[in-house]
């Protein structure tokens, strides 16, 4: 397999393909990746996505790329009822990530200049298709998503060279048809280097959502990234990690973190209704595995 790298969203990407390619090859996957960055980064502050949160209360025309995502986010928000919420980006900055998390991550950070406020129980935005026009309620964050949407077009891109996946922070999609399923590893949440469990998968997609990597520390308390939207909070969720696989990357990673989110009891029987494979780690490292005969690996 032919490896090609390069750093975009916070992390590197990677990418393993049958096929050589060159540069010209890769330029629509670089492209890709790079508008993205231009439209969903909220720490870019001439991004789209910070351009759309000044303007809350207002009806905006957004991009083909932006409506597609925020559509998206707004299905997932209605089937979870809320669970899965773009509205928490106040709530994420109250907690102290307001810089990218290369910045924070295990610092001891003062206290936040923006005040504490509760997640709307609304909507966060509407969109109008016919106008492609959002209107937003509230301020929003789609980082998670977002990768997941850039991640599926890649993969598109390359599967017309070969097959092979790329592979996202840890987020991976297959293109094309592996030879053999790939056996993904999986950390332990309290030590990186160890790997404690595996899951398979010969199509479509695996993510994992972990509350343990992006941490960091204000008035002496541990945050991290995965909000509760009940509460506008850090989740208190005992899942440490949840790995899930589906048809996607976006719904792969949309479904580890509402799992997360939604805690042991809640979140086993979701993701076995929603028959995604899916391994959970607690914070007392007991593993959870579901679905395991769902015709995914």
């Amino acid at each position: 397999m032919y490896k090609y790298n390069f750093n975009s969203m916070s992390t590197m990407v990677q990418i393993s393909i049958n096929q050589e390619l060159f540069a010209n090859d890769l330029m629509p996957v670089y492209k890709l990746f790079s508008t993205l960055e231009d439209t969903c980064s909220r720490f870019k502050e001439d991004s789209e996505l910070s351009r759309l949160n000044h303007q809350m209360g207002k009806e905006v025309k957004v991009s083909n790329e932006l409506f597609s995502i925020l559509n998206d986010a707004l299905k997932f928000y209605q089937e979870t009822n809320g669970v899965f919420n773009p509205g928490i980006l106040s709530a994420m900055e109250n907690s102290g990530y307001t810089k990218s998390i290369e910045l924070i991550r295990g610092r001891e950070l003062g206290d936040s200049s923006h005040s504490a406020s509760e997640i709307s129980k609304i909507q966060p935005y509407q969109l109008n298709t016919d106008k492609q026009t959002v209107f937003l309620q509230t301020r929003i964050d789609l980082g998670g998503i977002a990768k997941g949407w850039v991640i599926d077009r890649a993969a598109e891109v390359l599967s017309t060279y070969g097959y092979g996946f790329i592979n996202v922070g840890g987020d991976i999609r297959i293109f094309g048809s592996l030879p053999r399923p790939l056996k993904i590893g999986i950390e332990d949440p309290y030590d990186p280097a160890k790997i404690i469990s595996s899951i398979q998968v010969s199509v479509g997609a695996v993510a994992t959502s972990t509350s343990m990597k992006r941490r960091w520390k204000m008035n002496g308390k541990t945050k991290h990234h995965l909000i509760d939207a009940a509460t506008g909070q850090p989740s208190k969720s005992t899942i440490l990690s949840s790995t899930v696989t589906a048809p996607t990357a976006l719904e792969a990673d949309v479904r580890a973190k509402v799992v997360l989110l939604l805690g042991e009891e809640t979140g086993n029987k979701w993701i076995a209704d929603k028959k995604n494979k899916a391994v959970l780690i607690n914070d007392k490292k007991e593993i959870w595995r579901g679905s395991e005969s769902n015709g995914i690996s």
